[in-house]
Parts: structure tokens; sequence; C-alpha cells
């Protein structure tokens, strides 16, 4: 008599009497790729479209003279890739305070950024003085020499001390370089950080 252990052996004829796992398509065709490629398109298209519309309004402080002129040539460059750039000195009518009038104009709730290039002792006040006020501070994007500047330069003093304090708070105490270096000018720097956050407006806004 068979072993009760052989007769309850179950045997196969061969590998395919063994019932297999159905096979998983792991392949997309080429029409289905070609539909998502075209979704990621469209979608990139949509976000610069929106970035291209997404307005943006920019002053530009500093010093006057050849500082004004520099300011002034920013302020072209920037209008010709669709910012509202306002210069103070070329704004206000005559007779107007600009004492009084930029704190008004920095404080509007409309206004995105404001550019404070550090070349002269009345920038320099210029800066001391928004530093200071709630509604403008978060907006200030100050630029410097290296030599001024609070964590590379060498600079002491009060002036120097209210940077660290900005830089600390606000994290927006830019250098500049001379032209005899690899730092970027004031202009790249205006145009870089003005443009990354239009970017960053765009995307976030609703």
């Amino acid at each position: 008599m068979e072993p009760a252990q052989s007769r309850d052996r179950v045997s196969f004829s061969k590998i395919s009497d063994i019932e297999q796992p159905e096979e998983i398509e792991t392949t997309t065709s080429a029409p289905d790729e070609k539909r998502a490629f075209d979704s990621v398109q469209s979608r990139i298209h949509e976000i610069q479209e929106k970035i291209k519309k997404q307005k943006m309004i920019v002053a530009l402080l500093g010093a006057g003279g050849q500082g004004l002129a520099e300011r002034r040539a920013i302020a072209s460059e920037l209008r010709n890739v669709g910012f509202n750039v306002v210069v103070p000195e070329d704004a206000l009518e005559p007779g107007l305070s600009p004492s009084l009038v930029e704190r008004d104009l920095l404080s509007w709730p409309e206004l995105d950024l404001a550019f404070v290039n550090v070349e002269s002792w009345g920038s320099a006040s210029e800066f001391v003085q928004f530093h200071g006020e709630r509604s403008i501070a978060p907006k200030l994007r100050v630029i410097v020499g290296r030599e001024h500047h609070p964590l590379y330069g060498s600079s002491t003093g009060y002036l120097a001390d209210v940077y660290l304090t900005h830089d600390a708070v606000f994290g927006h105490v830019y250098m500049h370089g001379t032209g005899r270096d690899s730092m970027p000018s004031a202009s790249e720097i205006i145009q870089k950080v003005a443009e990354r956050f239009r970017q960053w407006k765009a995307i976030n806004s609703n």
C-alpha cells in the first residue's frame, strides 16, 4: 500500500500547469507619455505667464549725482521687463518734502520692495530712518560695499551695528563689488533679487 504521504503529494506534469500570477503592465504607452508631457509643458507655460503678469512695485533709494544716474538706468532695465519702479527724486513734485513723502510711500501696502544702495550720508540716514519703521523694514533690501558689510567687512560704529541688526532680523543686507572682483554689482543684485521676489509672489498668490 502506498504511504499516506505519497498519496497526498500533488504532482505537476509540466511547469505550465502551475497557475502563474497575472503579468502587471509596467510600461506607459506612447500616447499616454505624450499627454503627460503636454500636461507638464502646459502647466509650466501657465506659471511663466502668471509670473510675467505679476504686478511688482519697487522703489530705488540711494545717493544723488552719479548714484541717481545709476538708479535711473536700473529703473529703465526693470521697467523693460514689466516692473513698476519708483525713483523718488523723479516721482515727487517740486516742493514736496522727501523726508515726509518717502516714509508714506514706502509704508504703502502695494509697494513690494525698497532697495537702498548706501553710498552717501544721505542714503545712510534714509536706511537708519526706515529700518525702525515696522511697515517698511521688512521691505528694505540694503546694498553696501564689502568693507561696510556687517559680517564680511571691517567697518565698526553705529551704522555697521544697525546693518548687523537688520541682517539678523530681516536678512537682507547685500554687498556689491567694485568691478575688480567677482562680486555682483548693485545693479545685478537689484535685478536678480527683484525677479526672484516676483517669481515667489506669483507662485504663492491666489
